[in-house]
């Protein structure tokens, strides 16, 4: 009878316990986020006295290893150790070992540097792509840049007008030093006046001053009469010289040195304070912010003037 078992059925055997580990209601620790390390990366100055890197949240992404460090330009930086300086990635490994006793900011993909006292460009790659030639060099723009066989401080060697692959396609006389090619305008220094050169290299405007910065979104920050204000393109003086200093402009917005403060703040195009003068220093911004210091405090601020600490110095 399929209803009752034969005799000499076994009972059946007890299952074997769970061998799987029992489940704990205690939280488990979860793992921390590591800072982000995407948009801007900026250097900040440690307690053991070297410089490392962190986010506009203020969280350090690259620990500080560093003797010198500057600011991040799409994956890449220059960073030094014992004095001298390579190229780092945004994980802080070398890209290229430090070899460089000085290097200048990346400028239409190319950046000078210096070695044995003569200046070349590398690539992004850290390549050399213009060979080490030049006694002082200039940043490229519009495919131009100033280069100089001799120390603008001796009467010896002319400064050229180079391109890209390091022909000379103007020469100055050895009075003249010129700054790097920006918004198709380069800066001619010529005894104490200065002047712009066109792209032909040809003097643009009539006016000489007494100071001047390159060419950034169409306006140049120029000294007269022992103030600062900002010519436009046509040489017109659109912001009047009335600033004890000035910086470009980037991201739409000034650095000026108040002349009645004596402190740093923002301006706009027009000439109006988006950000009223409060700083000791004050850098341009970049990517919506700018790195500036009051009293020995260094932060970053937006254009809401918001301020992010970044480090003491």
């Amino acid at each position: 009878d399929p209803q009752f078992a034969p005799a000499d059925t076994q009972p059946a055997e007890s299952p074997l316990p769970d061998e799987s580990p029992a489940v704990s209601d205690s939280p488990q620790p979860t793992e921390t986020p590591k800072p982000s390390t995407t948009g801007r990366l900026i250097p900040y100055y440690a307690e053991n006295g070297m410089w490392g890197y962190k986010n506009t949240s203020g969280q350090v992404v690259i620990e500080a290893m560093f003797s010198d460090a500057n600011e991040f330009d799409g994956e890449i930086a220059f960073a030094a150790q014992s004095s001298m300086w390579g190229l780092i990635n945004r994980s802080g490994a070398w890209v290229v070992e430090p070899v460089w006793g000085s290097v200048r900011s990346f400028s239409e993909d190319k950046a000078a540097v210096e070695s044995g006292d003569r200046w070349g460009y590398i690539d992004r790659t850290g390549k050399l792509i213009i060979d080490y030639a030049y006694r002082e060099v200039g940043d490229f723009h519009c495919g131009r840049a100033m280069a100089r066989s001799g120390s603008a401080r001796s009467s010896s060697g002319n400064s050229y007008i180079i391109d890209k692959v390091g022909e000379k396609i103007a020469t100055l006389s050895s009075k003249q030093y010129g700054t790097a090619y920006s918004e198709g305008y380069a800066l001619i220094r010529d005894g104490s006046e200065v002047y712009y050169f066109n792209s032909k290299a040809q003097t643009a405007y009539k006016t000489r001053y007494q100071d001047g910065l390159s060419f950034v979104g169409g306006y140049a920050a120029v000294q007269l009469d022992g103030k600062w204000g900002y010519i436009d393109t046509r040489g017109s003086l659109e912001i009047a010289n009335k600033y004890r200093d000035a910086r470009s402009f980037s991201n739409g917005l000034a650095a000026v040195l108040d002349d009645e403060t004596g402190l740093w703040g923002y301006i706009s195009t027009s000439g109006e304070y988006v950000i009223q003068p409060q700083f000791d220093t004050a850098e341009p911004f970049s990517e919506g912010y700018a790195l500036v210091s009051q009293n020995g405090e260094y932060s970053l601020v937006n254009k809401s003037a918001e301020l992010t600490h970044m480090y003491f110095k």
